[in-house]
């Protein structure tokens, strides 16, 4: 499994369409389900409003995603409206969902290598046929996917562990904690395993993510373990599972990184 794969197992997105059609009026997102939103314009002009104010002016067609849930506000330009397809967005509590810029908004001529994607998700959305609402959900996940791709490959993110896959020999890394999340790393082993001096691998590690290898593997534990919680897993089988040695080491962890208890935690979700 190569790095982003790894990552993106443990993110587990998923895009689930709630509009597709003509907007002719002001959209707001506290109007929509909570959680992340994509919007795909496919045709129209409409100003893009944030928190303070106008961010965005689209006259043409565009990509909208706010991987967080970002207050916004779409207002379309003209009487015909804009034909918009809408996805609520979620993702698992991860590294690669922390590493994921507030927003991203990219017209569609500069994303060729998706543009089979999406022209048959428009076919879709705008078309009534068999088996709509299941081949609009598999593309929009597939959507979704492709985006983040496109995001390392050019580069996209400047921070956070998306930022890091460009570099090689950090990839390398965490393509290897991710493979072995359970094993007791040290910064001297990560380094030896990607070919480059401690001192060297921890400074850049540090830089490009923003916290030392061994922060990053434990919080990569942690996060893996609240999602194993919410799947019903024992607490002791998730502590073996996420490299502690039994629960009492695994439970202090988890209180010393979320300030609350793994217990505490999983009853405060149900």
């Amino acid at each position: 499994m190569d790095t982003l794969s790894a990552l993106i197992s443990h993110a587990e997105p998923k895009a689930n369409l709630f509009f597709s059609g003509n907007l002719c009026g002001s959209s707001s997102s506290t109007d929509h389900p909570a959680g992340g939103i994509l919007h795909l314009v496919r045709t129209g002009e409409m100003l893009l409003f944030e928190e303070y104010g106008l961010t965005h002016r689209i006259t043409e067609p565009t990509l909208i995603i706010y991987p967080k849930g970002k207050a916004h506000r779409l207002q379309p330009q003209t009487l015909d409206g804009c034909d918009v397809v809408c996805a609520n967005l979620t993702f698992k509590d991860s590294p690669l969902y922390r590493a994921l810029p507030d927003a991203i908004v990219l017209p569609l001529n500069e994303l060729d290598n998706l543009s089979d994607t999406i022209n048959m998700l428009f076919i879709e959305a705008f078309t009534s046929r068999f088996a709509q609402v299941a081949i609009i959900s598999t593309l929009l996940d597939l959507l979704l996917l492709l985006v983040l791709r496109h995001l390392v490959e050019n580069r996209i993110c400047q921070e956070g562990v998306l930022s890091a896959l460009s570099d090689h020999k950090l990839s390398k890394a965490i393509e290897i904690i991710h493979k072995q999340i359970d094993y007791p790393w040290s910064i001297d082993e990560l380094a030896n395993k990607v070919g480059m001096s401690r001192a060297r691998f921890a400074a850049l590690f540090n830089q490009t993510i923003g916290q030392p290898p061994l922060s990053y593997v434990t919080e990569a534990r942690l996060l893996l373990a609240k999602k194993l919680l919410l799947k019903g897993e024992p607490i002791k089988s998730v502590s073996l599972e996420v490299g502690y040695s039994g629960s009492v080491a695994f439970s202090r962890a988890f209180q010393r990184q979320f300030g609350i208890t793994p217990r505490a935690w999983y009853l405060k979700q149900h």
